[in-house]
Order: C-alpha cells, then sequence, then structure tokens
C-alpha cells in the first residue's frame, strides 16, 4: 500500500512537472525586459519581447487623479492617464483631462523629450543606460518625472 502511494506521489509530481515546463513557468533568468526572460521549456505565447525597459519610475508629487505607469512590453513606454480636472503639460506634450496617452522618449542631443505613440513600441534605445528627468504642470502644479531607461538587456 505505501509503495503504491509513493508510486502515484511520483507520477502526480512527473506530471506537474511536465505542466510547468511545457507552460512555460519555470523561469531560469528573469529580466525587466520580456524579450530577455529566460525560461525552462516553451515560453508563453504573447507579443511582449522588448529588450529594454524603464526602470525606478518616481512622479514627484504624487496625485489621485494621475497616473504615470511604465510598459515594458515593447522597450519600456510610459503610460499616462489623466483624471484630473485640469490639463497635465509633460515635456512638450499636452494630456487634455480625462485622457490616456503612452509616450516614448525622443533624444534630441543630451535633451529627452517625449511623443505620443499609438501602441507600446519603444523605438528609442540608448547605447547606456540613461537617467531620464522630465519636467510638467498639472494645471499651475509643478510635476516631475524620474526614470532610468536601459540599454539592451541581452542580445
Amino acid at each position: 500500500m505505501l509503495k503504491l502511494r509513493f508510486n502515484w506521489l511520483v507520477v502526480i509530481l512527473l506530471v506537474a512537472l511536465s505542466a510547468l515546463i511545457t507552460q512555460g513557468c519555470i523561469v531560469v533568468k528573469d529580466s525587466p525586459a520580456p524579450g530577455c526572460v529566460k525560461r525552462l521549456g516553451i515560453s508563453p505565447i504573447g507579443g511582449c519581447f522588448g529588450k529594454t525597459a524603464i526602470l525606478d519610475l518616481v512622479v514627484e508629487p504624487e496625485n489621485a487623479c494621475l497616473s504615470i505607469k511604465v510598459n515594458n512590453c515593447n522597450g519600456g513606454v510610459l503610460e499616462v492617464r489623466n483624471e484630473c480636472q485640469m490639463a497635465l503639460v509633460l515635456g512638450a506634450i499636452r494630456i487634455a483631462t480625462q485622457n490616456n496617452v503612452a509616450l516614448d522618449i525622443v533624444a534630441e542631443g543630451n535633451q529627452h523629450t517625449l511623443r505620443e505613440i499609438s501602441s507600446n513600441f519603444s523605438d528609442y534605445e540608448p547605447d547606456v543606460n540613461e537617467k531620464i528627468k522630465l519636467v510638467g504642470t498639472l494645471g499651475q502644479q509643478p510635476i516631475r518625472v524620474t526614470f532610468t531607461k536601459t540599454a539592451r538587456l541581452c542580445e
């Protein structure tokens, strides 16, 4: 009886391990860039292949009606949701009240600006990690956004 339970337990463990491997659930090397994550087995099907990322995002001051988040799916872009009663101006981009936009970084010499995009694909890939600081206003209130845009995290 004990041998039968042991055999049954081994079979269950083997089936569970096989399922995890075929689903790509076992991460061998993690990365903030989805295109650099290494998995044991088949990687899950999806559309995230970015090899650069945005890290260490800080928005000051925080505001309950304003959301600025990172989407690292395909190279790292900012997703901005303005639910405030006033427009947000960040860099040269004006984001009207009750509006959502995706923003990519554009290098102009030693400066960085933003451009509105209609996807989550970033065209900007620096040669080295860059600390980026953007200033703007929410109505009359100053807003500062800082983050690091990484160089390629894998080949």
